[in-house]
C-alpha cells in the first residue's frame, strides 16, 4: 500500500509524455486551411453533429466562418454493409447533402470515421468545386508533423507489426477494418476494460 503513491505519480509521468492528438482540432485546422468562402459543411453522426464540436473548433480557429452541421446516421450502417457507391446509398446521400449544398459550402468535413469511405461518392455529388476533409488526411498530418519534430521515425525500414486491442467483437472490427484498409489487419485482440 506504501507504494500506491509512488506507482500514481510514475503512471501520470508516462500518461504525460504520450501525445494526443485532436481529430476534431485537426480537421478544423484543415477546413480552414481549405476554404476560400468560409463557408464550410459538416457531416457526421447525430451525437458528434448534437455536441457541436467541430463548429466550435472551426469558430476557434475564425470566428467568420460560416458552418453548416448535418447529421447522416444511415451512413454509417451503409459503410458498414460495404455499400459505398450502391444506388441506394446515393440516393441517400443526395437527399441528405440538399440543404449544405443549399448553402454553398465550398468545404465538407467528413465527422465520422466511417464516411472517408463513401468520399469518391460525396465528391460525385458535392461536386469538383467542393473540398472534402477527411479526418483520417488530418490526423496522418499532424502525427507525420509530431513523428519528425520527435524524431521517432523508424530508420531500419523494418515493417511494423499492427496490434489491434478491442473491447468488442473483433471479428466485426476485422472484417469493417479491412474493408477500411483494403488489407488484412493481421493479429486483433479481444481486451476487457
Amino acid at each position: 500500500l506504501s507504494n500506491m503513491p509512488v506507482a500514481a505519480v510514475a503512471s501520470q509521468k508516462i500518461v504525460e509524455q504520450v501525445p494526443v492528438l485532436e481529430v476534431i482540432e485537426a480537421s478544423a485546422r484543415m477546413a480552414i486551411q481549405n476554404t476560400k468562402t468560409k463557408a464550410i459543411g459538416v457531416i457526421g453522426t447525430p451525437a458528434t453533429i448534437n455536441s457541436n464540436a467541430y463548429a466550435r473548433a472551426i469558430h476557434l480557429l475564425d470566428k467568420e466562418a460560416k458552418v453548416f452541421s448535418l447529421a447522416c446516421p444511415l451512413f454509417v450502417p451503409l459503410v458498414e454493409e460495404g455499400w459505398f457507391d450502391h444506388p441506394a446509398t446515393r440516393l441517400i446521400a443526395q437527399e441528405y447533402l440538399k440543404p449544405v449544398i443549399a448553402e454553398q459550402i465550398d468545404t465538407l468535413v467528413l465527422g465520422c470515421t466511417h464516411y472517408p469511405l463513401l468520399k469518391p461518392l460525396l465528391q460525385d455529388i458535392m461536386g469538383k468545386g467542393v473540398n472534402l476533409i477527411d479526418s483520417a488526411e488530418a490526423m496522418a498530418d499532424i502525427a507525420a508533423d509530431l513523428i519528425d519534430k520527435q524524431k521517432i521515425a523508424n530508420k531500419n525500414n523494418s515493417p511494423p507489426e499492427y496490434v489491434f486491442y478491442v473491447s468488442d467483437v473483433p471479428y466485426r472490427f476485422q472484417t469493417i477494418g479491412e474493408r477500411f484498409l483494403g488489407r488484412t489487419l493481421g493479429r486483433v485482440e479481444l481486451v476487457s476494460l
